[in-house]
């Protein structure tokens, strides 16, 4: 039996749409960021000030990304507040979403002292300042959703599309679908999302179909996705995709004879109201933060400063925390090295707003999402996301 909580449909749910196409850059190569040797960070003094770096968007030319990357840094100083540490200072850089402009940043951040980057959030900006952060042994928690540019210095906090296919496909496969189909664009995204499928499905994902993403390329898709469905019996059929783009896509496969009987999944940016009216989406799952979590991270940023953050501001508070976690490990341990990749990648992970994350030593970010079922009006919560990641999951 599913434990259901049944939280309201409304914007604040809306915005991880934006870690696709805001954060991320066009590129599906092999990731290929250049890896300096680090040198060695230096002696960690527990009884020392620590300087933490924020670098975000706030007057970049796109009024969301300025808007976003004012309140990733708002966020950042609200979880200073939580974080109550007289020995840790938070210094915000603007990189007004270019670049050169975030290079210069990253370099006055390290003139400053700063022992850590949180940000940028583009995955251009963050490939700007990779060398010279890897050169002075200062590791970046990014919030890009590019997994292109993880390593080396860099670790992705944002919410990857292909960790989100990873979560829907491998639930899918616990609830007893030996048998899935993935019905997929063929864009970055897209492929991103079938390589989460692969790894969350394992053998059971038994088709895999790509579509050209135009109304004819939907159409014949949706045919030859419809014969392997039924040569394969398929029953739990992934579609990662959102918006008009998801209802059109829903309507042809429905069209084909694949709407009764059959579980459709969904990723991240199912989460949209848009999903509600998209016609053979009901029902269907998908994996998102969890609601409550990021309702009540929501109604705090709205008392400390008066609106409604994107909730991608979450990004923000989140890399705050982790770094305040990983001091507050190293004042524990002994450590020399608080920010080091050993501290990064520990296998419980870090506590953030909305639910746990962890970084692999590839630089990717893992981050424990609840699973909704798509309602009449509502997304209900029919699996709840992780309190913490345990040391051998």
């Amino acid at each position: 039996m599913f434990r259901r909580s049944r939280i309201p449909a409304f914007a604040i749910l809306a915005a991880c749409v934006l870690a696709v196409s805001a954060c991320a850059n066009t590129s599906t190569s092999k990731r290929s960021t250049p890896a300096p040797k680090a040198a060695p960070t230096g002696a960690f003094d527990p009884t020392r000030p620590v300087t933490l770096a924020l670098l975000a968007p706030s007057s970049a030319e796109n009024a969301g990304a300025a808007q976003l990357g004012q309140a990733i840094a708002n966020a950042g100083r609200m979880a200073m507040v939580d974080l109550n540490d007289q020995l840790v200072s938070l210094r915000v850089y603007d990189t007004a979403g270019r670049p050169e402009t975030a290079r210069a940043a990253m370099n006055q951040a390290l003139k400053d002292g700063a022992k850590i980057i949180l940000g940028p959030l583009f995955a251009s900006n963050t490939k700007a300042i990779a060398a010279p952060a890897a050169e002075k042994g200062v590791k970046i928690i990014s919030f890009s959703t590019d997994s292109s540019i993880a390593g080396g210095p860099i670790y992705l906090s944002g919410f990857l599309p292909e960790m989100e296919s990873r979560r829907i496909t491998s639930f899918a496969r616990a609830k007893g679908f030996g048998n899935i189909g993935v019905f997929y664009p063929r864009i970055p995204a897209g492929q991103l999302a079938l390589k989460g499928a692969q790894v969350g499905a394992g053998p059971s994902l038994t088709v895999q179909t790509g579509f050209e993403r135009t109304e004819a390329g939907i159409v014949s898709g949706a045919q030859e996705f419809a014969r392997s469905v039924r040569a394969n019996g398929a029953r739990a059929l992934f579609v990662p995709e959102s918006g008009q783009a998801l209802a059109f896509i829903m309507a042809k496969l429905g069209e084909q004879g694949l709407n009764s009987g059959f579980q459709y999944l969904g990723h991240g940016q199912w989460n949209t109201r848009s999903t509600l009216k998209a016609r053979g989406a009901r029902s269907g799952w998908f994996p998102a933060p969890d609601p409550a979590a990021m309702k009540a991270f929501v109604s705090k940023y709205r008392r400390a400063y008066g609106s409604v953050p994107p909730p991608l501001a979450v990004l923000g508070y989140d890399a705050v925390q982790i770094a305040g976690q990983m001091l507050l490990e190293a004042r524990s341990t002994g450590s020399r090295d608080p920010f080091g990749a050993p501290a990064l990648t520990r296998p419980q992970g870090f506590s953030g707003a909305v639910g746990p994350i962890r970084f692999g030593p590839d630089g990717l970010g893992e981050r424990g999402l609840s699973i909704l079922q798509v309602g009449e009006a509502i997304f209900d919560t029919i699996d709840p996301a992780p309190i913490a990641f345990g040391l051998g999951s």
